[in-house]
């Protein structure tokens, strides 16, 4: 008999509701379990125990959270036997990276939409990678509502294109962590990590979050989550949550009737804004000091836009509020070097609307 082993020849979610298998498209990107551990020197410093969830390395070719909802997403294009993927977000987009990634290796044309962000050298290196991994690359200027419209004009356009939401955040993206919180509940009663008082997540298209209190509360923990807003409120607020978590259990229980029918509420999807700062992609000090803790002390790298703000959130409220229990930072950065990658591209290769983002001073 073959040994089934959830997260590698299938997700968790599938082992927990087996009729959901035989109705969901899904494709493995994701290297699962991914680890948990202590935060050594940082619980030392705080005095408070600082555990992590190391979703910086859900994938060998590029990590982050992204990887875990593309599973589910690039699964469906793939059944629907499209050639071609349109996303979008802001020029220093991760998810518009790890779809090129994964779209690539998946035999995929992606497409993305771009507008601007704070140029940073983390911007203009994933930059360097969308043309290194062969997107198309198009420019949408100041406006979030450019992209927004781009999107759609995308997919009423180029009909045979699959369109992937920003963020990848929709009721079948955030299956992706549904899957993580079912992974993580596991990790808990396998006794590889405490159950933490609270978890600090960064909240922008809000499907990681969604799906991760989904996925806990569906596995009987009741941790609270705390989403960190790093985009703007129109996407980072809790009715947004509430409503991207219900229609995602209303998709598991129509295509399996033994999902149970949980409780959510908006109190189960609090928003933490006053890390936020100027806006998308604009560090603050808390940021920056959490982003050097971080690396001087662990040697996790963290970024300005995401996982900075969100691990300063932590910091702060350690710092403010002791507390009895652990907390956990979940890491949805990816850790693989692709600098190298980065550096063999010329920026003038790319489309020309792209060069001033490498002729500007960078935001530090």
């Amino acid at each position: 008999m073959n040994v089934v082993t959830p997260g590698l020849d299938r997700p968790w979610l599938f082992e927990a509701f087996p009729g959901l298998q035989k109705q969901l498209p899904w494709t493995p990107l994701v290297e699962a379990p991914t680890p948990v551990h202590r935060l050594e020197r940082i619980s030392s410093l705080l005095g408070k125990e600082v555990w992590i969830k190391r979703d910086d390395k859900t994938s060998s070719e590029y990590g982050g959270n992204k990887p875990r909802k593309l599973e589910f997403l690039l699964g469906e294009a793939l059944a629907q036997n499209r050639k071609k993927v349109v996303t979008g977000g802001g020029v220093g987009t991760n998810h518009g990276l790890a779809t090129t990634i994964f779209g690539k290796k998946l035999g995929l044309r992606v497409t993305l939409g771009l507008f601007d962000q704070p140029v940073t050298a983390h911007v203009r290196n994933n930059l360097l990678l969308y043309q290194a991994f062969g997107a198309e690359m198009k420019y949408m200027g100041s406006a979030l509502k450019a992209a927004l419209r781009y999107y759609l004009v995308e997919k009423i356009r180029q009909r045979s294109a699959y369109p992937v939401p920003l963020g990848g955040s929709c009721p079948l993206g955030a299956l992706g962590y549904v899957d993580a919180g079912l992974e993580f509940a596991t990790q808990v009663r396998r006794k590889e990590g405490p159950l933490p008082q609270m978890i600090f997540v960064a909240a922008g298209t809000c499907g990681t979050m969604a799906g991760l209190v989904l996925g806990l509360r569906l596995s009987g923990l009741n941790t609270r989550v705390e989403g960190v807003q790093v985009a703007p409120s129109a996407f980072a607020n809790p009715k947004a949550l509430l409503r991207l978590a219900r229609k995602t259990l209303t998709l598991m229980r129509r295509l399996d009737g033994s999902v149970p029918g949980v409780q959510l509420n908006l109190v189960d999807f609090p928003v933490e804004r006053g890390h936020y700062g100027a806006g998308y992609g604009h560090p603050t000090p808390a940021c920056r000091e959490a982003i050097q803790l971080m690396g001087e002390s662990e040697e996790i790298f963290l970024d300005p836009t995401y996982t900075g703000k969100t691990f300063g959130a932590l910091l702060a409220r350690v710092r403010s509020e002791p507390g009895e229990g652990p907390v956990l930072f979940w890491n949805t950065l990816s850790s693989v070097d692709l600098t190298p990658v980065a550096q063999s591209v010329d920026f003038r290769s790319l489309p020309v609307a792209f060069h001033r983002f490498f002729e500007c001073a960078l935001v530090e």
